[in-house]
């Protein structure tokens, strides 16, 4: 195989650092390269800053915000420990602990929610209001970790 860079001259990504530093004069041989990364920040709430936009909660749920700037979520993410309606601007619910009822509201046609189980044990139930049903049924139950992707056709949830 051939390689025609030579030794020790590495451009680093954004963000990052060659460590030892390239030399100008490239010595013969194979120069081991380490690269340190100075890409996240971790704020006093505990949020680790991760590039621009992107952001990781202690829980370890990622956000991303973005359009030009403005720090406007990309989507709403609502992360709940008790049974919970989700609101209009929520995209993400993510249910931290088990045997709680997540009710989707009255549906509103084209409308997404991504609904996860996050708890470590325990299902959750998801069901529909007015009697919306989801697909054919009038709950679903989502095991740990699990997850229900609900988009309302104007007549029911179709779950994804």
């Amino acid at each position: 195989m051939a390689y025609s860079r030579q030794p020790n001259v590495t451009i680093a990504g954004r963000g990052l650092t060659q460590n030892p530093p390239p030399d100008p004069v490239a010595p013969a041989g194979i120069i081991q390269v380490g690269y340190d990364s100075n890409i996240a920040t971790t704020s006093s709430l505990g949020i680790v800053q991760v590039g621009s936009g992107l952001s990781i909660t202690p829980l370890g749920v990622l956000s991303a915000t973005g359009g030009g700037g403005s720090g406007a979520p990309i989507f709403n993410v609502y992360l709940t420990a008790v049974s919970y309606i989700p609101l209009p601007d929520d995209c993400y619910v993510g249910a931290t602990t088990g045997g709680i009822t997540i009710t989707l509201p009255l549906g509103v046609l084209g409308k997404l929610y991504i609904i996860k189980n996050q708890a470590p044990s325990g299902n959750i139930t998801v069901t529909g209001s007015g009697g919306q049903k989801l697909d054919n049924s009038t709950s679903k139950i989502v095991g740990s970790e699990g997850v229900l992707l609900a988009v309302f056709d104007g007549t029911r949830w179709n779950l994804i």
